[in-house]
């Protein structure tokens, strides 16, 4: 049975593709999660990508399998980890 953090790391001598997932939300556009360094990277549709950090493996979890993207963002993400924007 494959891991479920297996699908998060890089695979040995293959070179790292950096890959969003496409959302269907209003609000956000893409998201992907690093693992290595816990940071959870949000493309909004206004052009904008955020950074956030420390974020938990099940949190990013239950954000992809929130009923709605932006509510879920808005109630559990967006307050609670310290963020950045990337230029």
């Amino acid at each position: 049975m494959r891991s479920f953090f297996r699908q998060f790391l890089p695979r040995q001598n293959q070179p790292q593709e950096i890959t969003y997932k496409e959302l269907d939300s209003k609000l956000i556009k893409a998201a992907r999660y690093d693992l290595a360094t816990s940071h959870l990277y949000i493309r909004f549709h206004d052009g904008r990508e955020l950074v956030y950090c420390r974020v938990t493996p099940y949190a990013y979890n239950a954000f992809l399998n929130a009923d709605s993207f932006s509510d879920h963002f808005h109630s559990f993400i967006s307050q609670r980890y310290l963020n950045y924007q990337v230029m």
